[in-house]
């Protein structure tokens, strides 16, 4: 499928990523926390299913945690190279399995088994179908399964809309994805430049929070922030209205909820019951007295 002259090439972003920031304590980073949100301290004898592989780290992640089986795809290329990369890197093992596909193909998705853990992070919002997305990847975790996924927040204004919050930031990202390389450029130093001047402002030392910004499941801060300017398609939603969606249409439960009050990406853990009267038992009251402070990129 040709990409769209909007559309931002997160595989490029990933590319760089890989060439020029990665190093081996981020892997570990990204290996311990994703064990933590999802409560367990390996993946032995579990089957893993990595939507919108990206860098790969997360595959090579919950290779390393002992997943039994390892099923990345991404739907740009140049991800499932970096993710064949880290493959590559941990010798190539033959239960970790990477290929070319959309969440949003029907015939991919009814072809891949059953997984006991689904995880998609910050990847089902660019696909420019995020419910359908959401369905299609929740579809594939089995009963008593866990479903980790990230989708950006909602923030609206009452007034000037069009011009701040949600809504501000998608316009912002059309203007970056229609502009030549110079000025996608301007822009990320722009950004970049007010992050350096916040630090400053409040007597923070610059060099010392890029460093600290690796413990952020080893990201760069960087390369974050090229793709929080740039990422699009881009949508959003509240957690309540994630929480509806995952827990009234699609019968999950959420389990734990990592949440934001700025525009970055709420954290959701949710589980498959392994029977209806499970999920019966399970009251959408008092869910939500699980969240854990968030935060997230400014």
């Amino acid at each position: 499928m040709p990409k769209s002259a909007e559309e931002f090439s997160f595989g490029r972003n990933w590319s760089n990523f890989l060439r020029h920031s990665l190093q081996a304590d981020q892997i570990e980073i990204a290996k311990a926390q994703t064990a933590r949100f999802l409560g367990l301290t390996g993946l032995e004898g579990l089957t893993f299913i990595d939507i919108g592989c990206g860098s790969g780290i997360f595959s090579h992640a919950a290779h390393a945690l002992g997943a039994a089986e390892v099923i990345s795809f991404d739907v740009d290329p140049l991800s499932v190279r970096c993710c064949e990369h880290m493959r590559e890197q941990a010798g190539c093992p033959e239960n970790w399995r990477v290929f070319h596909g959309s969440v949003l193909d029907r015939d991919i998705i009814s072809r891949l088994p059953p997984a006991d853990i689904v995880y998609s992070w910050g990847v089902l919002h660019h696909t420019g179908a995020m419910w359908n997305a959401i369905r299609n990847a929740a579809g594939l975790v089995k009963p008593g399964g866990r479903f980790f996924i990230s989708i950006y927040n909602r923030l609206e204004y009452d007034t000037m809309r069009q011009y701040r919050g949600s809504h501000g930031w998608l316009r912002l990202k059309r203007i970056y994805n229609r502009n030549p390389a110079i000025v996608k450029r301007a822009m990320e130093c722009w950004f970049a430049a007010k992050d350096l001047a916040a630090f400053l402002v409040t007597l923070r030392n610059p060099f010392r929070e890029i460093r600290r910004y690796r413990g952020k499941r080893g990201m760069s801060w960087w390369y974050d922030l090229v793709d929080w300017v740039g990422g699009y398609p881009y949508e959003f939603a509240s957690s309540g209205e994630m929480f509806s969606f995952c827990h009234g249409e699609l019968g999950l439960q959420l389990e734990r909820l990592h949440s934001t009050s700025s525009l970055g990406c709420n954290e959701f853990l949710f589980l498959r019951p392994r029977d209806v009267e499970t999920a019966a038992e399970h009251p959408a009251a008092g869910v939500f007295g699980r969240q854990e402070a968030g935060g997230a990129i400014s």
